[in-house]
């Protein structure tokens, strides 16, 4: 198989992009968008900067970090998928911002000699091999760049006192990744990827957490679900007649409600940043 063909595989989008799948990525946005925020000043995001959002997907960290960078800074958002860089463009017209959102992958991409960053978020985790995929990109960088991604760990998310129809399906979304040579729990897993790649980063985790009322959250669990049905079909990890999609958001609620007033902890979020050297 020839580099190229491996790196269209690796970049292989197991959910999709299905007109429903571009709005599940919206509403996962949301869930995660102040968390995100936080972890991109932290790691290091400023006015001025020139960022590179790799996989920008409908742009949810494009809007962010454009609103971070300001005016004299300058965003391009990069993906492989024209029907999610048709939202991205929209939504960045709508909220007045001049964002540069261009189709085409990272391996293919001549990255400009002048960009200060390099942000990614849910990437990695599509990645046969998260190290060489950065390895790659800092060999092409300038000394000094900023490499900041962040990821999730799947597995994380569980409720106490626990919730078995959310825990199974949180076990069958995990499964798909792991069964389709992905990393459920990319999070844990970025320290070894940017010592692959010849980096030192920083890190943070970050949780959301809700209750028996974030209907929200039960809504994004159940589009995650809706979205990788057919992969949990193929590979043999369950059966549309047992996951019942169109109940499934009313069961987990009743769920959740039936008393035991429980905590449930959403995937953590891990960021991960370092420069260039």
């Amino acid at each position: 198989m020839s580099g190229s063909q491996t790196q269209a595989k690796e970049q292989a989008y197991i959910l999709g992009h299905s007109e429903r799948e571009l709005v599940r990525l919206e509403r996962q946005a949301a869930l995660f968008a102040d968390l995100t925020r936080d972890i991109l000043l932290r790691a290091g995001l400023e006015k001025g900067m020139r960022v590179l959002d790799v996989g920008c997907g409908v742009g949810d960290v494009s809007l962010i970090a454009a609103d971070i960078v300001g005016t004299d800074g300058a965003i391009i958002g990069l993906d492989p998928s024209e029907a999610a860089l048709s939202v991205a463009r929209a939504r960045a017209e709508a909220k007045g911002l001049d964002i540069s959102f261009v189709p085409g992958t990272l391996e293919a991409m001549e990255i400009p000699a002048d960009i200060d960053a390099v942000i990614g978020r849910f990437l990695l985790l599509h990645m046969t091999d998260p190290g060489a995929t950065l390895a790659g990109l800092a060999e092409r960088l300038k000394p000094g760049t900023l490499v900041s991604f962040i990821e999730f760990d799947i597995s994380t998310s569980y409720a106490q006192p626990a919730l078995p129809l959310l825990h199974r399906c949180i076990e069958r979304i995990t499964e798909v990744y792991r069964r389709s040579g992905r990393t459920a729990d990319m999070g844990a897993m970025l320290y070894p990827a940017y010592r692959t790649a010849g980096m030192a980063p920083e890190m943070i985790g970050l949780t959301r957490i809700g209750n028996d009322q974030d209907v929200d959250g039960f809504e994004f669990i159940v589009e995650s679900t809706r979205s990788l049905t057919s992969a949990m079909e193929t590979l043999g990890i369950a059966s549309a007649a047992e996951i019942e999609i169109e109940t499934l958001h009313e069961r987990l609620i009743h769920e959740a409600q039936a008393g035991t007033d429980p905590c449930i902890f959403y995937p953590r979020l891990v960021g991960a940043w370092a420069r260039v050297s």
